[in-house]
């Protein structure tokens, strides 16, 4: 055995006695540089079975305090690894771990061009955590109150410059031109009204009329229909009741309605349409009461005074 490990007999093993007998070497005569010692005395076997060659000895190391065997443990890297955090180890080991889900490599190989398992553990550690406070945090968030949808009906007081009727078209409407704004051209909505039956030609050509101008943009007997002029009803079947809705003599062309003494509820700008559904909304409230338009019980008025009805209007009229 020992011919095999060491590729002879080991110094200090050399026959000594006549007839060939084995004995050990005088350890005390061999001469060893200052710090170093052939034998650990903490070592578990003793002198008679473990008889180290002249030029093995140990040396304790300054960083660990281990005794290590030189020349064997010359180039070990255990000492710097104590001074390392674990991506030392990691990195180590990186040659020889096949990385999760790698396409090369055969048994114990890795691929180069995927990242490592633990880099990849992390990843999704750092995901699952980032997807969890998002969680947290819209749950945390308080729910908003939702815009009453009157704030989204654009009613705005317009000018009717034309109510054209023609029987080959239609003996039930009205094609207006109706003016919301100050510029003649680019502020004038076409507009088709069903309110032929109610309100003869001359009341409502040149005068000012309360509008909707944000629904939806229809088609009416073949003509586009930009906005809705606002009246009140009352009554059923043939004594239903039609009339204009009243803005003030001096409002302005242009003007916004809003509800008396929440002047600063009222939008700076309005959605460019107001769903139907919205719309249906506000006209369930949207009333003749006292004589005054009111929703929800309020006063709707705009810059220059109160939106009424027509004189003769009975209280509860519905504003569509």
């Amino acid at each position: 055995m020992l011919n095999a490990c060491c590729g002879g007999i080991r110094p200090g093993h050399e026959d000594t006695k006549e007839g060939g007998v084995s004995g050990l070497h005088d350890m005390s005569t061999i001469e060893l540089p200052v710090g170093h010692v052939k034998i650990d005395p903490e070592d578990p076997w003793p002198l008679e079975t473990y008889n180290p060659p002249k030029h093995v000895y140990k040396m304790r190391d300054e960083k660990t305090g281990y005794l290590q065997t030189f020349p064997f443990e010359e180039n070990n890297p255990m000492p710097e690894a104590f001074e390392r955090t674990s991506e030392y180890l990691v990195k180590l080991l990186d040659p020889v771990i096949k990385p999760k889900n790698s396409e090369g490599g055969g048994k114990g190989g890795a691929s180069t061009s995927q990242p490592s398992s633990s880099s990849n553990t992390n990843d999704e550690g750092d995901q699952k955590s980032k997807k969890k406070k998002e969680k947290v945090k819209k749950q945390s968030q308080p729910p908003q109150e939702e815009a009453d949808p009157f704030a989204k009906a654009n009613l705005t007081v317009g000018k009717v410059l034309e109510a054209k009727a023609d029987d080959a078209w239609s003996e039930k409407l009205y094609l207006c031109k109706v003016l919301i704004g100050e510029d003649e051209e680019k502020d004038v909505k076409q507009v088709v009204t069903g309110l032929r039956k109610y309100v003869k030609r001359e009341d409502l050509e040149g005068k000012l009329v309360l509008t909707i101008i944000n629904l939806k943009v229809a088609k009416l007997a073949g003509e586009t229909s930009e906005a809705m002029i606002l009246a009140t009803e009352s009554g059923e079947g043939e004594s239903v009741d039609v009339k204009l809705v009243k803005v003030p003599d001096g409002a302005k062309i242009g003007e916004k309605a809003f509800i008396e003494n929440e002047e600063d509820k009222k939008p700076e700008t309005y959605p460019k349409e107001c769903k139907s559904k919205l719309w249906e909304q506000v006209k369930q409230t949207l009333v003749i009461k006292g004589g005054k338009a009111t929703y929800q019980g309020k006063n709707v008025v705009v810059a220059s005074g109160f939106v009424t009805g027509q004189n003769g209007v009975a209280d509860g009229a519905l504003i569509k």
